[in-house]
């Protein structure tokens, strides 16, 4: 049974590139964040409950180290039909406080006024 979510996804104004810090393969985009998770849109699929260390660039005027170093499990996958790309849900795990203020700002920067929820 899946979890309610318990705080607004926020849609960003941003094309923000996911890595996979690991491998340094690129994941795809940020499309929506909460401090709890995100969804990503990617060419590829990404099975549920696969562990990562994420790794999201951000602009300089984000933060100066232009990164977000996040460890993220995925929930789900999903791609409709005819769809280009699949999106995935992240839930993140042991969020340091570092990145919870990354997370913030970048909620506060970059929200698509209007289109949360």
């Amino acid at each position: 049974m899946a979890v309610a979510r318990r705080e607004q996804r926020e849609v960003i104004n941003r094309y923000l590139r996911v890595f996979d810090r690991n491998t340094n393969q690129f994941i795809g985009y940020l499309v929506d964040i909460t401090p709890l998770g995100a969804m990503l849109q990617s060419r590829e699929q990404i099975e549920p409950e696969r562990r990562m260390l994420l790794r999201v660039e951000l602009p300089e005027e984000l933060d100066p180290s232009r990164e977000l170093v996040i460890e993220a499990a995925s929930v789900w996958d999903k791609k409709e039909e005819n769809a280009l790309f699949h999106h995935t849900g992240f839930r993140f795990e042991n969020v340091t406080p570092v990145a919870q203020g990354k997370i913030r700002r970048m909620i506060e920067m970059y929200r698509l006024e209007g289109l949360g929820g």
